[in-house]
């Protein structure tokens, strides 16, 4: 059985119509950062230092990056940034710990 292609707003019809698309969405996000995360466990491998895990110059480029990509999409530039410096923190401590594990093994 297939699933139905997704509505677009305009579609919708009902609140319940909605909040189903808005869970199809919200539920693609989870699955991204799923696939985030996986790079994230892959990446600590290539690198040997906190700096090297902080990335400042990295992180710099990233947020006007996202800040454009949310202007892009008529997104406020700065929720875009706050949410993904969430996301970013979150990463950099799995990231550090996965370092400390790494040099702590024998």
């Amino acid at each position: 059985m297939s699933r139905p292609r997704p509505k677009r707003p305009e579609e919708c019809n009902s609140i319940e119509e909605i909040r189903r698309e808005i869970d199809r969405i919200d539920r693609s996000i989870v699955q991204a950062l799923g696939e985030r995360a996986a790079y994230v466990h892959r990446i600590v491998a290539f690198k040997r230092s906190v700096q090297d895990v902080h990335a400042q110059e990295r992180q710099q480029a990233m947020w006007a990056d996202r800040r454009r990509w949310a202007q892009e999409q008529g997104l406020d530039p700065d929720m875009v940034e706050a949410l993904f410096r969430g996301v970013v923190a979150h990463f950099v401590e799995k990231e550090l710990g996965m370092l400390t594990d790494r040099d702590a093994s024998p």
